[in-house]
């Protein structure tokens, strides 16, 4: 007999795919018109999914180390969603074929409109920006490949040379994702506006990632997971308690970088703010304080909504959404700064991207999340034992 939370996910699975065959035809027309604006929300969306696996790769190296019933419940998920990586590769060959449109230092007719850009023209060139993108999504792949090889010395039993070895992989895992994800923010998002900087930017994207990526795993197994007994809510407890953590750090992070900035007044690094809080834009901004911090912070401090997967799965949900505009906070007003505006390409890029992406992940998940789930909490408990 198949479980209802198979059958709900093959259900997922084709609507997501026809959503986003059906999105990606728009999409296409949409960048038949206006090129430029339709690689705008390509790039933003881009962003947010890439989030995801590479956010469950932060949390699965995390758990290797440390351990915890919260790793053994959601690791299905974190599996899953790193395995879409090589999906993401490829939905990006767009944007590096079309860089010119979006980065100001890759137009060659521009290239060296200010004496800031041009010192910065070592680094910021398309051969050697083409060359890091290989370089991260080689690292990237190179531990996702040693994570899901050498996964199983997590279980009791298991060599303990094999187990020594998973730890240690992660461990160094987390140094080369924390260098290669700072670059990486730098290189496609923040040479946006080639002429503002900031130290903050790397370790905000790199801790909102690892949120994007805790909030869905959240969602999907309370949504899809068997059973309700004392030992998931307890779990989905401490997954509550994680979740703070998260939105605390990641607020905590994208105040400071404001703060800092704004007391400073300089030039080059104002130049990134003025359109977003001088304009329209900053109801955008006001709006993510809401509901990527303020309330899930509120809600998360009460014990009953820990306690309840399915309203803890909501405030996640809530959460996965504020990253999304959050992304699109972070691309866009660059190229919109006379105000807040958005194009159906918007929309489109969304739908097709995210559905084509969330049918490889259900695809990729095979049917074996929830039922996998209880039978990782109890071997957690086992080793606890």
């Amino acid at each position: 007999m198949i479980a209802p939370g198979a059958i709900a996910q093959r259900r997922v699975y084709r609507f997501t795919w026809t959503i986003g065959a059906l999105a990606a035809c728009l999409l296409a027309v949409s960048a038949y018109l206006d090129l430029q604006a339709a690689l705008q929300s390509y790039l933003f969306v881009w962003w947010f999914l890439l989030g995801i696996p590479l956010g469950s790769m932060v949390l699965l190296m995390v758990h290797n180390l440390t351990g915890g019933a919260w790793g053994e419940l959601i690791r299905p998920v974190l599996e899953a969603a790193l395995s879409s990586l090589p999906f993401l590769l490829l939905l990006s060959i767009p944007l590096w074929l079309g860089m010119q449109h979006l980065y100001v230092w890759a137009n060659p007719d521009h290239a060296l409109s200010t004496p800031l850009i041009e010192a910065k023209e070592w680094y910021l060139n398309a051969f050697f920006f083409l060359l890091r993108v290989a370089i991260y999504f080689s690292a990237w792949t190179a531990l996702s490949h040693l994570l899901h090889k050498w996964s199983f010395a997590r279980h009791a039993g298991s060599d303990p040379g094999s187990a020594k070895r998973l730890r240690a992989i992660s461990a160094v895992g987390l140094v080369v994702y924390g260098v290669t994800v700072t670059f990486a923010a730098v290189d496609w998002i923040m040479s946006l506006t080639p002429q503002w900087y900031s130290t903050t930017f790397g370790l905000l994207a790199g801790i909102g990632q690892a949120l994007c990526a805790f909030s869905f795993a959240t969602v999907f197994t309370a949504w899809f997971r068997p059973g309700e007994d004392s030992e998931h809510r307890q779990v989905f407890h401490d997954i509550g308690n994680l979740l703070l953590m998260f939105v605390m750090t990641w607020a905590y992070l994208a105040f400071t970088q404001y703060l800092i900035i704004w007391a400073e007044n300089l030039p080059n690094e104002i130049v990134w703010y003025l359109p977003r809080v001088q304009t329209s834009w900053r109801l955008i901004a006001l709006v993510l304080v809401v509901f990527h911090f303020a309330l899930p912070f509120l809600v998360l401090l009460s014990r009953r909504v820990k306690r309840a997967p399915r309203a803890l799965a909501a405030l996640a949900a809530t959460i996965l959404l504020a990253h999304l505009l959050d992304a699109f906070w972070l691309v866009t007003p660059t190229f919109r700064s006379t105000g807040f505006a958005v194009y159906w390409s918007d929309a489109s890029a969304a739908l097709a991207l995210g559905g084509l992406w969330l049918a490889a992940f259900m695809r990729t998940s095979n049917g074996a999340t929830a039922s996998s789930a209880r039978t990782h909490v109890q071997t957690e408990a086992v080793d606890r034992v």
